[in-house]
């Protein structure tokens, strides 16, 4: 049983990669932690039941360093759709631990396969000979000890992080359906990692005194808890269909060589201006984060130049939702629509202004052809974008002020 669904978690790892959205690292960093998951799950049924030695040597231990990045990755994950807070160098710093343990199995992965085979053979005939392989400086069991207490610290930050961010005034309302199914995740794991911990202490007892520490009813219960886990955090997920797949766009062809990096950080700058937050639907922020790289796509042909563009000629064009396209601008970015594309034709103006058009034309001839159409707005989008009005910019400009 916990073959197949881990078999079914390797599956929703590959939709969340293949349904995501240029650097969608929400949805990246919760297709590795499904990943990592089912690998534990096989590798679980595959040293616990009766099974080929071949698979049992391939399997057994080789992963192991793979299960200290489970909570590591959904704290991650967390910390990305919850706390809208960017990946930085410093984060690789929670894959150490797994590295150090990956240092600890290198006697064993440089064991001929002969060894390994030889191991095998050993756990198929009782499991607990899974720990009589050799490691290089921490013991078999010692690592085993550590793996579920390390997780369920790290599903405890998580949560505690979760807890600070719902402290904000309407985020549960807005964020609903993200934070109970990540409250439930949680959850979970804690639970799982805390059987498995039950689990081994009383194979120590049994060791030790050959009289097991729990009854047989907890134990039924500590091993009944894997098959819930793995079930409905594999099933859960199908019930969020948003989460799996998103609205697929029209990719279009872009001959102008502008970088996408003026563009982005009109996308995704912190707002300067607080609009009216709207709590009536959810939009995730992955999903979010997913409209915020087709916007930047989209706009590298400028079209925030036309006299008439509108958000439904966005949605028009990228096959994005409007509701959704209204929650982005309002909730996430927390900008009018109105002020992100006077920001953009200000910058496309300043540019041109720059280069010495403003020689050439008139203000108002340039103003015209970036998408402005009386002065009055004109002059009123510049200075809220600049602190000067167009004339006091291009006096400074000569100036060299």
């Amino acid at each position: 049983m916990i073959l197949n669904l881990s078999f079914l978690g390797l599956v929703v790892a590959l939709l969340l990669y293949i349904y995501r959205e240029g650097k969608a690292y929400a949805k990246i960093l919760l297709a590795i932690f499904y990943f990592l998951t089912s690998v534990f799950g096989i590798v679980h049924d595959v040293t616990s039941t009766p099974r080929s030695e071949f698979m049992i040597s391939l399997f057994a231990i080789n992963f192991s360093p793979l299960y200290f990045l489970m909570g590591p990755v959904f704290f991650l994950f967390v910390k990305v759709i919850i706390g809208r807070e960017r990946l930085v160098p410093g984060d690789w710093l929670h894959a150490v631990v797994a590295g150090v343990f990956f240092l600890n199995i290198l006697p064993h992965l440089f064991s001929s396969f002969d060894e390994k085979l030889i191991l095998a053979h050993k756990i198929a005939e009782h499991s607990e000979a899974l720990y009589d392989a050799k490691y290089l400086f921490v013991p078999t069991f010692v690592q085993s000890m550590i793996r579920p207490i390390f997780t369920i610290g790290y599903f405890l930050y998580a949560g505690f992080y979760l807890y600070k961010r719902c402290r904000i005034k309407n985020y549960f309302v807005t964020h609903k359906v993200s934070i109970l199914w990540i409250a439930l995740i949680i959850v979970l794991y804690i639970l799982l990692n805390t059987a498995s911990l039950l689990v081994l202490i009383n194979t120590i007892e049994l060791r030790k005194s050959q009289q097991n520490l729990l009854g047989p009813l907890v134990l039924q219960i500590c091993f009944d808890i894997k098959y819930w886990v793995y079930s409905l955090q594999n099933l859960s997920i199908l019930f969020i269909p948003y989460v799996l797949f998103s609205p697929q766009y029209k990719k279009k062809k872009h001959s102008t060589s502008r970088a996408q990096s003026d563009l982005v950080l009109s996308t995704f700058a912190p707002p300067v201006k607080r609009a009216v937050v709207s709590t009536a639907y959810e939009v995730p922020y992955f999903r979010l984060e997913e409209i915020g790289h087709q916007i930047a796509k989209y706009c590298v042909d400028e079209p925030y130049l036309r006299s008439r563009f509108s958000l439904s000629m966005i949605a028009e064009d990228t096959k994005i939702p409007y509701y959704q396209l209204s929650y982005y601008f309002n909730n996430h970015l927390g900008v009018s629509f109105n002020d992100w594309k006077n920001e953009l034709r200000v910058k496309h103006i300043i540019i041109l202004i720059q280069s010495g058009r403003a020689q050439q034309n008139t203000l108002e001839a340039l103003a015209h052809s970036s998408g402005f159409l009386s002065r009055s707005n004109f002059v009123k989008a510049f200075k809220y974008n600049t602190g000067k009005t167009p004339s006091e910019y291009l006096k400074d400009m000569k100036s060299g002020i």
